[in-house]
């Protein structure tokens, strides 16, 4: 069941609950509608490119690589996996194909930025309580693993990405 379902039920049901509304859950399902608002508001994020048709995979001129390709519509880091970063257009090509085939539905490829994994919570809406900044720690990982938050990071329990990469809160950062 998505989230978003769920929070929906809760206010039909007029049941408290923590988190985003329905609304605002079903729009991040939609990855690329997502950057396009946050790019239309100014908030920078790595180029990317929708691919709709596995057989139509034309990449724009102005995107490098390493990029990396996910599904446009899942959440939880369902569908990304080490593998999901390309480094030529025939790792591109393939990697997309992936995507239609597994999950059906649209790839998203974007710029691959590596760095620090920051995550930041906030409790309210008007007047915001922004929670301590948190870290995902790579440290763990080996190094032929890229630095990413990939599904077996957050669900498969046991393997090198699970155990290679711990939460740290708070983040140890500049003032």
């Amino acid at each position: 069941i998505q989230e978003m379902n769920v929070a929906g039920v809760y206010e039909l049901l007029k049941i408290p609950y923590t988190g985003a509304n329905p609304l605002s859950l079903g729009i991040a399902l939609n990855k690329p509608l997502v950057k396009q608002l946050l790019t239309y508001h100014g908030i920078k994020t790595p180029k990317f490119q929708v691919f709709k048709l596995p057989e139509k995979i034309i990449l724009r001129e102005d995107m490098k690589y390493p990029l990396i390709v996910k599904p446009s519509r899942e959440d939880a880091s369902v569908g990304i996996s080490d593998e999901s970063v390309v480094y030529n257009f025939n790792e591109l090509k393939k990697r997309v194909r992936y995507i239609f085939q597994e999950f059906d539905q649209p790839a998203l490829v974007e710029e691959y930025i590596e760095g620090r994994e920051l995550n930041v919570a906030l409790l309210g809406y008007k007047k915001p309580l922004v929670l301590p900044v948190s870290e995902i720690d790579f440290s763990g990982l080996t190094k032929d693993m890229h630095k990413i938050v990939s599904y077996d990071a957050k669900w498969m329990h046991g393997t090198v990405a699970y155990e290679g990469t711990k939460g740290l809160c708070p983040a140890k950062l500049p003032a």
